[in-house]
C-alpha cells in the first residue's frame, strides 16, 4: 500500500500545483483543457490505437463499462427513491453517480498505477462509453430533472465533434497504416503532455470553500460512486473474467473513478442541483486519493 501511495504521489503533487496556481494567479483550466482536447488526447489515441490489437479485451472492456453504467443508474435511482429525493435532486444523484471521471482523473491513475500503454483502455472507455452515455442517457436525465436542456444539448453537440472522439474514429480506420517517423515523434511528445496537464486541471477545478455544503447527500454520492457501485460491478464480473489480465483491472479501476467533470457541467447548465453536483466533483477527487489506491490493492488480491 505504501508503494502505491508513492506511485500516486505525482498525481497529488500536480493537483496541488493546479490548485495553488489558481489561488495565487488565476484559473487557466479552460485553456489547458482546450490544449488537451485538441492535441494531447488525439495524439495518444492515434499512437496507441495504431499498435493496439482489437481482441477480446476491447469488447470485454466495453461490455463491462456499459454494464457498469446501467447498474449505476439503477442503484442510484433506488438509493434516491429511498432517500425521498425530489425529481431534480434524484436526477442529479443519478448523473453524478453514473458518470465517472474516466478521462482526467482516470487516465492519471492508470498511468501512475500501471503504465502509459494501458492509458488507451481508459481513453476508449471514456470516449466510447462515458461520453456516449452522457450524450444520450445523461441529456435525457437532465431534461427530465431540470426541465430545460437546451444548453446540455448544445454541449453534447460539441462533444460529438470533439477532437479526441474524431481522432479515435480516424485512428481505427487507418490503424493498419504505418505512421511516418517524423509525425510519430511529434505525436509521442504531445502524448507525454497529457497526464501532467489533465492532473493540473483537476486541481484547478477544486473549490474547498463550498465543498461541504449539503454534505449528507454528497456523502451518499461518495459511498455509492466510490464503493458500492464498484463492488457490485466486481461481484457481477468476477465469475466470468480472468482477474490476472491488466485490461480487467484497468476497466474496473475506471468504474471506481469519482464524478465526471463534464457531468457536473451538464448538471449545472441543465438546472439540476448545483451544490450537490459541485460537491460530488470536489469531494470525489479528494476522496479518490484514498479510495483508488485501496480499490487497486483489492483488485490485485484476486
Amino acid at each position: 500500500m505504501v508503494a502505491v501511495m508513492w506511485q500516486i504521489a505525482p498525481i497529488m503533487l500536480f493537483v496541488a500545483l493546479g490548485y495553488g496556481f489558481k489561488r495565487v494567479k488565476r484559473d487557466i483550466s479552460k485553456e489547458l483543457v482546450e490544449f488537451v482536447m485538441f492535441f494531447s488526447l488525439p495524439a495518444i489515441a492515434i499512437v496507441q490505437i495504431n499498435k493496439l490489437e482489437f481482441d477480446a479485451s476491447i469488447s470485454g472492456m466495453l461490455w463491462i463499462a456499459y454494464g457498469a453504467l446501467g447498474l449505476s443508474l439503477v442503484v442510484s435511482f433506488v438509493a434516491g427513491k429511498l432517500m425521498g429525493l425530489g425529481r431534480k435532486d434524484l436526477a442529479t444523484l443519478m448523473l453524478v453517480c453514473s458518470f465517472g471521471n474516466t478521462s482526467f482523473v482516470g487516465l492519471s491513475y492508470i498511468e501512475a498505477l500501471y503504465s502509459s500503454e494501458e492509458v488507451i483502455y481508459g481513453l476508449m472507455y471514456d470516449q466510447l462509453v462515458t461520453f456516449i452515455g452522457l450524450l444520450t442517457v445523461g441529456v435525457v436525465l437532465i431534461s427530465w430533472g431540470g426541465g430545460h436542456g437546451e444548453r446540455p444539448k448544445a454541449l453534447a453537440k460539441k462533444i460529438v465533434f470533439s477532437p479526441p472522439l474524431l481522432a479515435i474514429m480516424v485512428a481505427i480506420i487507418v490503424r493498419d497504416m504505418a505512421i511516418p517517423a517524423p509525425l510519430l515523434s511529434v505525436l509521442e511528445k504531445l502524448e507525454l503532455t497529457l497526464i501532467p496537464l489533465v492532473t493540473i486541471v483537476v486541481g484547478m477545478k477544486l473549490e474547498f470553500r463550498t465543498m461541504f455544503q449539503n454534505f449528507h447527500h454528497s456523502a451518499m454520492v461518495l459511498g455509492l460512486k466510490l464503493a458500492v457501485i464498484p463492488l457490485l460491478v466486481f461481484g457481477v464480473v468476477y465469475p466470468f473474467v480472468d482477474m490476472s489480465q491488466t485490461w480487467v483491472k484497468v476497466t474496473l479501476l475506471e468504474v471506481a473513478m469519482p464524478t465526471m467533470t463534464m457531468a457536473t457541467v451538464f448538471a449545472i447548465e441543465g438546472g439540476l442541483n448545483r451544490h450537490l453536483a459541485i460537491n460530488a466533483l470536489g469531494l470525489g477527487i479528494v476522496a479518490s486519493f484514498v479510495s483508488i489506491p485501496l480499490w487497486n490493492y483489492f483488485l490485485h488480491l484476486w
